[in-house]
């Protein structure tokens, strides 16, 4: 079996870390030699406010002032100016072909076009308020709205780590979640752990659908039955010093907030495959 991965789509802002999520998204592209497209994404709900005439902000500098909408776009174009500098950069290191384009909110699996195997690189954090205050990630809701397998970028890639996937069973849309971990594993480290909800006592044919799928990958491969509580899975990712957790989620029934609820205060990346 072999996932085809088409598409490298970056969606930016102005309130996500940005270097990490695009250096991640270059390498990626660099590594399944596909072009890198960045989407950056003006947030329509601000622009919004800022065209009501009660709309203030307060600011250190100048206290309160009127919240206009002129300045808001300004604000976003540079933004949009600097993430696609970076972006244009990275993809030179890299060797890539990149587009670059801007967009109003939300972003929708129709914003992304018709191609059908993108792979979507996302912020996981966003750039601190202070010294200590960040506000959420606006990502966490595109698990469930694009269809389309999305990584939740936190972690440089230079720090190595190896790969640990969360599977329900033996099936279709287990084995794709398997192929494109084994393949990004293949990229780094080469150390991948599978994991899956099974019955002890039918582990030797769980662990031989996973050989069996993965014959032809120089992999260190490991199974081992699942371990979600979250508790107990933080301790597993750092035993494996993982750097990506890759999950399996049905999007119909994948709810965000259950997802970051479980997996936002990881040390990994998160990758979501529908």
């Amino acid at each position: 079996m072999t996932e085809a991965i088409e598409r490298i789509v970056v969606a930016l802002d102005a309130a996500s870390e940005l270097r990490t999520t695009i250096e991640t998204a270059a390498r990626l592209a660099a590594r399944w030699r596909v072009p890198l497209h960045g989407l950056f994404v003006e947030d329509e709900e601000l622009i919004c406010l800022a065209g009501l005439p009660f709309a203030s902000q307060v600011t250190l500098a100048a206290g309160r002032e009127p919240l206009r909408k002129d300045h808001v776009e300004d604000h976003s174009r540079a933004f949009a100016e600097g993430a696609r500098r970076q972006l244009g950069a990275a993809a030179g290191r890299h060797g890539v072909e990149w587009s670059f384009e801007v967009v109003r909110g939300p972003l929708t699996a129709d914003t992304l076009g018709d191609v059908g195997h993108d792979l979507v690189v996302a912020g996981a954090a966003t750039r601190p308020i202070g010294s200590h205050f960040r506000v959420a990630s606006r990502w966490w809701s595109l698990i469930a709205t694009i269809g389309r397998p999305v990584l939740l970028a936190r972690r440089d890639w230079d720090t190595g780590g190896s790969v640990l996937t969360l599977l329900h069973g033996c099936d279709p849309r287990s084995a794709r979640a398997l192929e494109i971990a084994a393949q990004i594993a293949g990229f780094y480290s080469r150390t991948l752990t599978v994991t899956g909800a099974f019955d002890p006592s039918g582990s030797e044919d769980f662990a031989g659908w996973v050989s069996r799928l993965l014959e032809g990958h120089s992999l260190r491969l490991q199974t081992e039955p699942a371990t979600i509580e979250p508790t107990a899975l933080e301790e597993r990712i750092t035993e494996l010093d993982c750097r990506l957790l890759v999950v399996e989620a049905n999007k119909n029934e994948v709810q965000p907030q259950d997802l970051r609820k479980h997996f936002a205060q990881l040390s990994c990346d998160l990758l979501v495959i529908h």
